[in-house]
């Protein structure tokens, strides 16, 4: 990471803050992962846009791991690194996510991942207007925000 991003108040010490109570690490069984987790690598504002800001986060979904329908308030871009994921996502077909594509989430699309049969690894990069929650969960019945 370069100076610069040190000097704007990047984070990247692999913590997260409280306002992001959503990044969560996967339970582990024998050294590999149980539950669906996320790690935020970095975040960062973004000096060539006013009031938005960038989360870098590696995320793990075990195999056959089902992550909680949620929306974010910015655009989420993926790229899949390890196994494969069922991508479901309200609006369009389900479809298969494996090592090495590429997938852009719009802004508010409900969503709701599953782990492949080796399970998913994926380095994900949210951009949005600063102080927003990074992930909103979506009650699967009324398809309504869960409160916090």
């Amino acid at each position: 990471m370069s100076a610069s991003a040190f000097a704007h108040g990047a984070q990247s010490d692999h913590a997260h803050d409280a306002e992001f109570d959503t990044v969560t690490e996967p339970e582990l069984t024998d050294g590999r992962p149980t539950t669906p987790g996320s790690h935020m690598m970095l975040q960062a504002a973004i000096e060539a846009a006013d009031g938005l800001e960038v989360i870098i986060s590696d995320v793990i979904i075990p195999p056959n791991a089902s992550v909680p329908l949620h929306e974010h308030p910015g655009e989420e871009f993926l790229y899949v690194i390890e196994g494969s994921a069922l991508h479901r996502q309200e609006g369009m077909d389900d479809m298969w996510l494996s090592a090495g594509d590429a997938f852009v989430i719009t802004p508010y699309a409900a969503h709701s991942p599953i782990g492949g049969p080796d399970g998913a690894r994926a380095i994900v990069f949210r951009v949005h207007v600063e102080g927003q929650p990074e992930r909103i969960l979506i009650d699967a019945e009324t398809r309504e925000p869960l409160e916090d």
